[in-house]
């Protein structure tokens, strides 16, 4: 059984571990090439934060600036986002569009 001692200590010791995630979109067509998936991977993973520094800053005026600097990847990581889920929008509806004229060229050709 926990004491109160023992269980601040355990749950002081959650805010101090290193935490990290990644994510990765797959396209449902795509599921075959894993190459852009492992790129995507190794990015998010490179850019993973890590947040012991924070649990060191001492005063006010460095935990501001860290907060900042985060704000500041995470709106930086947001727009790459954004921009990596734009060019897969155009891909896919590029493969669509080939699709569509592969089709029509074999119903032609019929």
């Amino acid at each position: 059984m926990l004491t109160g001692v023992d269980m601040a200590t355990q749950h002081a010791d959650i805010f101090h571990k290193e935490s990290t995630f990644s994510f990765v979109v797959d396209d449902v067509d795509a599921r075959n090439d894993q190459d852009d998936s492992q790129v995507l991977h190794k990015l998010i993973n490179d850019a993973a934060l890590d947040l012991r520094p924070c649990s060191q800053c001492k005063d006010k005026e460095q935990s501001d600036a860290r907060i900042q600097q985060i704000k500041v990847e995470a709106e930086s990581r947001k727009i790459a986002f954004a921009r990596l889920l734009e060019e897969h929008a155009q891909v896919i509806r590029r493969l669509k569009h080939l699709e569509e004229d592969g089709a029509a060229l074999n119903t032609s050709q019929a």
